[in-house]
């Protein structure tokens, strides 16, 4: 069953078009069944007997929840509510696509050991150990970490946060057992500030752990806020250099928790020119996220291919992104623009 608060968005959005332009896949693919107008439509028709849940099961997921179409709506639904929910009902009902169930009992199965061999007022949270991208990354920010004279920990292997669980399955048992796992940890470890790489980690950190009554006591910092924080104070020693570059806004970062100029001051503080994309800041456009990528690598693609398509197009020799996911999605877009992580090109500048 969907809630009530779902049905009304379905009916609000099933004949509306206001969002449509605004869709990354549906631009990407070119299919009407990929915005969010034809998902509301196609869960509508289901309710009055038109349609059988098996015929849209695979459509529910060809979406990145980036929340662009709410973001976009003068009316201020959100058709997020009704996406997540619809792909609860197709995994209890055991309809969902196989490349999608396989990743669920993954994401389920995945476990972390909260320990560290350090012990320090910081805790470094990656929200991505699991991919190069995610590594990568974190290593580079404990670099900066380091020459900036900071004290930190980490865990040898993360318990996950539950944010890909939550994007597949929406608020379950099996979600908020991961989520409790994750905030033992942090209890348990100590920290007075967890500085997060993964936007998306963040976001569960901030907006959906105290909803479930999972309050942090420590102080949820994102990596791109804290590394400005060091900057701010002559911290970090940074080297400048010249040339144009784009910033991708990962829309976890700029839409969810509104943070769009810390990663602005440390691109211009690496002396490059920015050049803003046409769709920015709040009104960034997602470039796939590593749940799409996860089961349906070909449709990332293009959502990924069309992102560096926008900072070609404005003349931009570099795409630069503060979150490892759009990291490694936008990395296997084919194109002329350098993809770059921010902290690693951080960490060759100091």
């Amino acid at each position: 069953m969907l809630s009530g608060k779902a049905l009304d968005i379905i009916r609000a959005c099933r004949f509306c078009w206001m969002c449509r332009h605004l869709c990354p896949v549906g631009l990407a693919t070119g299919r009407e069944v990929n915005t969010p107008r034809a998902k509301a439509l196609l869960l509508d028709m289901e309710q009055k007997g038109s349609s059988a849940m098996q015929e849209y099961a695979e459509d529910m997921f060809h979406c990145c929840l980036c929340a662009s179409c709410a973001e976009n709506c003068e009316t201020g639904y959100d058709p997020t509510v009704f996406i997540r929910e619809a792909r609860r009902k197709i995994t209890a009902h055991g309809l969902a696509p196989q490349a999608v169930a396989a990743l669920i009992e993954q994401y389920i199965a995945e476990e972390g050991s909260p320990a560290s061999a350090e012990q320090a007022e910081l805790l470094l949270y990656s929200g991505a150990q699991d991919t190069e991208a995610g590594r990568e990354m974190q290593k580079a920010f404990g670099s900066l970490l380091e020459k900036a004279g900071i004290a930190y920990m980490t865990w040898e292997k993360e318990p996950p946060d539950g944010n890909r669980l939550y994007d597949l399955i929406g608020e379950t048992a099996e979600v908020r057992q991961t989520a409790q796992k994750c905030w033992e940890g942090i209890c348990a470890s100590g920290a007075k500030r967890v500085v997060v790489l993964n936007p998306s980690s963040a976001r569960m950190f901030r907006q959906e752990y105290p909803l479930w009554g999972l309050k942090i006591p420590a102080e949820i910092v994102t990596a791109t806020s804290f590394a400005a924080e060091l900057l701010h104070e002559g911290r970090l020693h940074i080297k400048k250099t010249d040339g144009k570059a784009a910033y991708h806004d990962p829309c976890r970062l700029a839409r969810d928790l509104e943070e769009t100029e810390p990663a602005r001051e440390l691109i211009r503080a690496m002396g490059y020119e920015l050049c803003e994309m046409i769709q920015s800041g709040k009104l960034t456009k997602c470039c796939g996220g590593v749940v799409l990528d996860a089961h349906s690598p070909d449709i990332s693609k293009l959502t990924a291919e069309s992102r560096l398509s926008d900072a070609e197009r404005i003349g931009a020799g570099m795409l630069i992104t503060a979150c490892p996911g759009c990291t490694s999605v936008l990395k296997k877009g084919a194109g002329k623009v350098e993809v770059k992580n921010l902290f690693v090109l951080m960490d060759e500048h100091t």
